[in-house]
């Protein structure tokens, strides 16, 4: 099935370069044909006092037409160079000027190098079908990898980067049809400014969210505090709060702080100005990233906390955590306890087929019985059989409490069929390091106070982020990489 998936994912890697190569081929041919020529329109209050300056060296006008006060003029290219179109309204003293490029290929861009032209609706139509085609492609592997496995960090990675490209190619549809119904076609150059602001616009759009999110997390994180103790991991939900109110908002103050600090970013050709670019487009492109992970974490972990296990298991796994100092069971442990059990009954009414309870979890170093012990004797207090029991007492850790836990089932069972039990913030993080293990098992849920479970889930996050890190650091790289060229790119195309 995996060798399948990376076959497909390798084809359609292939295809989507052919599919560029392709529509940049047909895009490049449309402005090869029809961009020799221009259409420009003047507003004129007196359709006979017009008199229209340019170089003649440069352009030829084709045409010259009125309509409704409307001045049409048709230029053709006839070498290359730069010349300003004049349009002077001789009884006024007025005029209007457009600037015209004419390209080396005779292509005529208008206002900027890499302005508008003929036929440039091209990229645009290719640019939001490649984005249609990789949103279609990223849901389509969304779907199958979660279909396969719930519990993935690759999930993670499908669903953000299918918000962020699905969010862009909305934008450019958006953008396209606000154009169509001013009369007007993007550039090339608007075409890049439109992505990279995507991250500005995401970030932006998200915030009203982002403020939401970290007025809930502070109003828990202060009941957590009043209750459990001030401790840095209980203030975790209040730095992400802090970072997403922070660095969606930063980059509208990057200008009036450069300003401040004396730079000069009023002269466009002022290097201050690419400076000032970058810095905005970099964090809001960051910050737009980092919310694109969180929302997909998010997504992940509720569906991984929501979902029910098939009723065809032989063994549950009870994930172990503190217990109490007399060697009971505290309420969040007792809560998957209590859940894998649930989960027993619920398969035992749907199929008839029984299962055995494996309680995983050493003993601390300020716990006087093992955690794995402490379910053990909360399962049997429940009316669980002792051969219905399986004592897994030397792990430290998640992941050695599904290694030690899965080496004693398949001593018992070969090929068994296995859930585990745990509280429904941990499902996600816990499947996840199953599958690295390569260990097939399911998770099931057990219910936490809501003011505790959001901290919680900002402690699973950070820990998902941390586990991922390389990959992230990779992307964030590849992103600077390709930011900076685009951020030049722009700002050499309106020094011309």
């Amino acid at each position: 099935m995996k060798s399948a998936s990376n076959t497909n994912h390798r084809s359609f890697k292939i295809g989507i370069a052919i599919l560029i190569v392709v529509l940049a081929v047909l895009s490049f041919l449309s402005v090869l044909l029809f961009g020799k020529s221009c259409t420009l329109e003047f507003h004129v209050s007196d359709p006979e006092q017009v008199s229209v300056v340019y170089d003649t060296s440069i352009l030829k006008c084709t045409s010259q037409q009125i309509t409704d006060n409307t001045l049409f003029l048709d230029f053709t290219s006839l070498s290359p160079g730069t010349t300003d179109v004049e349009v002077m309204n001789l009884t006024e003293g007025l005029g209007k000027i457009t600037r015209l490029y004419v390209h080396p290929t005779g292509i005529i861009t208008i206002e900027t190098y890499f302005g508008k032209c003929r036929g440039d609706i091209a990229f645009s139509c290719s640019m939001s079908l490649i984005l249609l085609v990789l949103s279609l492609h990223l849901w389509r592997r969304y779907r199958e990898s979660t279909r396969e496995v719930l519990c993935r960090y690759g999930n993670i990675r499908l669903l953000g980067a299918l918000i962020f490209v699905g969010f862009t190619f909305l934008q450019q549809i958006s953008s396209l049809i606000e154009l169509h119904l001013r009369s007007e076609t993007p550039s090339v150059l608007d075409i890049l400014e439109q992505t990279m602001l995507s991250a500005h616009a995401l970030s932006f759009l998200l915030l009203p969210v982002a403020v939401i999110i970290s007025l809930a997390i502070s109003i828990s994180n202060i009941v957590l505090l009043k209750r459990e103790g001030f401790r840095l991991t209980n203030m975790l939900g209040v730095f992400l709060g802090l970072v997403l109110c922070v660095g969606t908002l930063a980059p509208y103050f990057v200008y009036p702080l450069m300003e401040k600090l004396g730079f000069d970013v009023h002269r466009y050709s002022s290097t201050a100005v690419l400076a000032s670019d970058c810095i905005e487009d970099i964090i809001a492109t960051y910050m737009g990233y980092l919310e694109c992970i969180l929302l997909g974490t998010s997504i992940s972990a509720v569906r991984a906390a929501r979902h029910i296990p098939a009723f065809d298991k032989d063994y549950i796994l009870i994930l172990g955590c503190m217990i109490t100092k007399d060697g009971g069971l505290t309420k969040l442990l007792q809560s998957r306890t209590d859940r894998a059990i649930e989960f027993a009954r619920m398969q035992k009414e749907a199929t008839g087929k029984e299962l055995t309870f494996v309680p995983s979890g050493g003993k601390g170093d300020d716990e006087v019985i093992a955690e794995a012990e402490a379910i053990h004797n909360y399962l049997v207090s429940k009316g669980i059989p002792e051969e219905q029991i399986l004592v897994e007492n030397r792990s430290q850790s998640t992941r050695e409490n599904l290694r030690f836990s899965y080496a004693l089932i398949q001593e018992r069972t070969e090929n068994a069929k296995i859930a585990f039990s745990t509280t429904n913030y941990h499902v996600f993080r816990a499947g996840c390091l199953a599958q690295d293990a390569g260990i097939p098992m399911e998770g099931i849920g057990a219910r936490t106070k809501t003011y505790f479970w959001i901290n919680a889930f900002i402690r699973e996050f950070i820990a998902t982020l941390h586990n991922e890190k390389r990959f992230h650091i990779r992307m964030l790289l590849l992103i600077l990489c390709c930011m900076i060229p685009l951020e030049i790119f722009i700002y050499i195309s309106y020094l011309y």
